[in-house]
């Protein structure tokens, strides 16, 4: 089962790729080359993520979390650049199959659900993947929480009630109305309820209450995740535009001259640096690290940030002396 997620952008288009994409848009401009503008526009166009998942794991209220967090929904897979795979509970061996059959495009495994798991299931079943609770997720990122849950919700707190279970919530006596229960539980489960109700207690307001249903979500975790592998997808897209870019330089001066000067290299850096994890060093002791790591036996994607880092500090390390 499948659906898909049309990122728009935004937050994972890093400052490299943009700053690379607009500087080959102005070279574009200025060689009246749309050529140049294509490539441009193809480096920077919005991710494509498929939300995969076996029936019941909850993969339509994944891609609600996600389209309430910036990352608004579509339809079909086979085009999409990377994957969200889902898993509740534990992770199936139909679950390792759907990865594979990812191919080449990154893959999160995001654990579904962990507001049924409780805080040390959630935390031993981590192997399975990110852990999220996309519920929670939707309910304080997408309005669903609204004040009338609330004030039910301070209610509950002031009068307690049965929280065994939702269907005994819903169906007891109760001065809120059961169809609000209803709503309440729809939305959050006992378990938002339960984790909600000294805030409502202590008089805290619907804001804070959305605010601790997101904390407790993981959607945070998911998306700084997602925004590792956009990148990591955005810097092959550059780094295919290259080859297209070096292929026309051989007749093209002004083309050759772009792909060396400044501006470009930083470009490069900071796309690459969106990928790999860089930690604070000097920049001639960095460019020789990254240098030998691109000569090691990692994948080409890899090898490639590590490339574009080593060249990107040692041309920095030499600004800097001169």
């Amino acid at each position: 089962m499948t659906a898909r997620v049309d990122w728009a952008g935004g937050s994972v288009v890093t400052h490299g790729h943009q700053l690379f994409a607009d500087e080959l848009t102005v070279l574009a401009t200025q060689n009246a080359d749309p050529r140049l503008s294509r490539i441009a526009a193809a480096i920077t166009a919005p991710l494509q993520v498929a939300v995969t998942g076996r029936r019941g794991v909850g993969r339509r209220t994944v891609v609600a979390a996600l389209a309430a967090a910036g990352i608004p929904s579509g339809s079909g897979a086979h085009s999409a650049d990377l994957w969200v795979h889902v898993v509740a509970e534990v992770r199936k061996p139909e679950d390792d199959a759907a990865v594979r059959a990812a191919g080449r495009r990154p893959v999160l495994v995001v654990l579904n659900k962990t507001d049924l798991l409780g805080r040390d299931g959630a935390a031993s079943s981590r192997a399975s993947g990110e852990p999220m609770s996309a519920l929670f997720a939707v309910a304080g990122l997408g309005g669903g929480f609204d004040d009338r849950l609330w004030e039910a919700l301070r209610c509950l707190a002031a009068r307690p009630a049965d929280l065994s279970s939702a269907e005994r919530l819903v169906n007891c006596v109760h001065p809120v109305p059961q169809q609000i229960r209803q709503r309440l539980c729809d939305t959050v489960d006992v378990s938002g309820i339960a984790a909600l109700l000294d805030l409502a207690r202590s008089e805290g307001t619907l804001e804070q209450g959305r605010a601790r249903l997101v904390a407790l979500s993981g959607v945070d975790g998911v998306l700084a995740r997602l925004e590792v592998l956009g990148a990591a997808v955005y810097h092959r897209r550059m780094t295919q535009a290259l080859l297209r870019l070096e292929a026309m330089a051989v007749a093209d001066p002004r083309i050759d001259e772009f792909l060396v000067r400044d501006a470009t290299v930083a470009a490069r850096l900071g796309a690459a640096a969106a990928v790999m994890d860089l930690p604070d060093e000097p920049l001639l002791g960095r460019a020789r690290r990254w240098h030998a790591h691109s000569g090691a036996p990692v994948g080409p994607a890899a090898r490639a940030c590590a490339a574009d880092i080593a060249r990107g500090s040692l041309r920095a390390w030499a600004a800097t002396r001169s």
